[in-house]
């Protein structure tokens, strides 16, 4: 028995997980707020720890791509066809965002907006936007997780230890070496998850169970529409044609990623199962830490 359980993938055990929080929060839905209040707390550590060992492990494993690369023109090419997949792939998902709710249009119960207030954030210049990556101070954007200059800090590491030469040759042990003292922490962590995805979909369930079975049942329809056609269309085509991977093979291995996500809705929480799945499916871990942050 306990050698079948090991045998048994992360992604069974999340979902075992998943399902196990989902029944736990519509046994609540009708319940006091005891039980919940025992539950989220857990959930929040989970996604605190997740949310926690992302910096580190971007910083140290960017970093640690760029001095195994060992040459910075190399670094150019992946960071100039990432950015262009990343925009494609975008256009293509607003477009379909675009089409469906055009098509959509009447199948919704409209919602009261009164009561609610949103004021949108100023719109910022391309040429802002851009400064902005650039970090003034070195530890401010790893205490506020400013991804964008996190990566730039850790591309200048890099940078600096590859053009030091022989003098950088022990700082880029350094990093070497915390990027796998990090990775190790972050296997550790997601370890967890099973535990972790039940504690934070069940307080969500439990909460918004009733608005979910009414008025918003259709959009989340339509949106989930959405996301399975942008995943089983463009996600395929593009990891079967330029990275000559099976869309099956790749589903499964992202199983882990996909269900943090749908219990978290945390695109940084799900970073550390990303980048391990990218790993187990076959992309050089420089790669994966480079490319799967940026995006």
């Amino acid at each position: 028995m306990t050698s079948q359980k090991k045998k048994m993938p992360l992604a069974f055990w999340i979902f075992i997980g998943l399902i196990i929080g989902i029944a736990a929060g519509l046994l609540l839905m009708n319940a006091n707020l005891f039980g919940m209040t025992g539950v989220q707390p857990w959930g929040t550590i989970f996604l605190n720890l997740l949310k926690f060992i992302v910096v580190p492990i971007v910083m140290f494993s960017i970093a640690a791509g760029v001095i195994s690369m060992k040459d910075i023109r190399r670094v150019g090419a992946i960071g100039g066809k990432t950015l262009i997949y990343y925009m494609c792939t975008t256009a293509f998902a607003v477009t379909l965002a675009l089409i469906l709710a055009t098509l959509s249009k009447g199948l919704f119960v409209v919602l009261d907006p009164s009561g609610a207030s949103y004021t949108p954030a100023e719109a910022q210049s391309v040429m802002d936007t851009i400064v902005n990556i650039f970090p003034s101070n070195f530890v401010k954007p790893m205490a506020e997780a400013s991804m964008l200059q996190v990566i730039v800090i850790s591309l200048f590491v890099g940078f600096g230890i590859l053009l030091a030469g022989e003098k950088g040759i022990l700082a880029g042990q350094v990093v070497e070496s915390f990027n796998e003292v990090f990775l190790k922490v972050m296997d550790f962590i997601i370890k967890l998850s099973p535990i972790g995805v039940a504690c934070l979909i069940c307080p969500v369930i439990a909460e918004n169970g009733p608005k979910l079975l009414t008025n918003l049942i259709m959009v989340l329809a339509v949106a989930y529409v959405g996301y399975i056609v942008h995943m089983v269309v463009v996600y395929s085509l593009t990891i079967k044609t330029l990275g000559g991977v099976s869309p099956l093979k790749f589903f499964k291995e992202m199983m882990p990623a996909m269900m943090m996500a749908f219990s978290s809705a945390s695109s940084v929480g799900t970073l550390p199962f990303t980048m391990e799945a990218a790993e187990r499916l076959g992309a050089r871990r420089e790669v994966a830490g480079f490319v799967l942050p940026l995006g």
